[in-house]
């Protein structure tokens, strides 16, 4: 079984141009976890409470292996919903709040590198989803994404993991330290509702009220 990627190739090139910022690339991500919360937060609270757990998003880069990898614990996708999200222009069937437009995930991640794995499972399901997207296969035609089926899984386990490697840019040590305090106040609500866990690079982001503190928002 495969996917196809919804976009034409002088597309997918011209996202690598974006006037994106580190910071605001691995928003999206986030952005799309929290969505996924949102949406179905009674569902998965059902599944945090007694665990006294919460949504957790894990950002991770590895320099010397050119690799980026967002990790979740949201609801995940089923086949369809990850056809859906690899449609572009077609907007979320859910239309209000964050991740309106649809087009995060696929426009920040060809800007952060050219190939890009999703792993998923959709909590209540078997089946975990593994799609790869090359983007300059695409670029040249090819848009026909592989996809892996791994059935059996456990019903009560969800998750998306996205892995980036190629990647297009290199984060250096004062970057490092601002995507920190970017995602810190970008996420502040979520810290403050206490319904977020966000870790980048192995640290824990938190947010602290302080009148004194520049607040980034999106």
């Amino acid at each position: 079984m495969s996917l196809q990627l919804q976009i034409g190739p002088e597309i997918i090139t011209s996202y690598k141009r974006l006037a994106y910022t580190p910071w605001h690339a691995l928003a999206e991500f986030v952005d799309n976890s929290t969505q996924s919360y949102a949406n179905n937060q009674k569902e998965l609270d059902k599944v945090f409470l007694p665990k006294k757990e919460k949504l957790a998003v894990d950002i991770r880069y590895n320099k010397s292996k050119k690799l980026l990898v967002i990790t979740d614990n949201a609801m995940g996708m089923s086949y369809n919903e990850l056809e859906h999200a690899l449609h572009i222009a077609l907007p979320p069937k859910i239309t209000f709040g964050r991740s309106k437009y649809g087009m995060g995930l696929k426009t920040a991640a060809c800007w952060l590198g050219n190939v890009w794995t999703i792993t998923t499972k959709r909590l209540g399901e078997t089946i975990e989803h593994v799609v790869v997207v090359n983007v300059d296969k695409i670029a040249n035609g090819k848009g026909t994404l592989p996809h892996i089926e791994n059935k059996d899984c456990p019903v009560d386990e969800h998750y998306t993991s996205i892995t980036i490697s190629e990647l297009n840019r290199e984060f250096h040590g004062r970057t490092l330290g601002k995507i920190k305090n970017f995602l810190s106040s970008m996420y502040r609500e979520d810290f403050r509702k206490g319904i977020l866990d966000l870790t980048w690079c192995g640290g824990e982001v938190t947010w602290e009220d302080d009148p004194d503190r520049f607040l980034c928002d999106k």
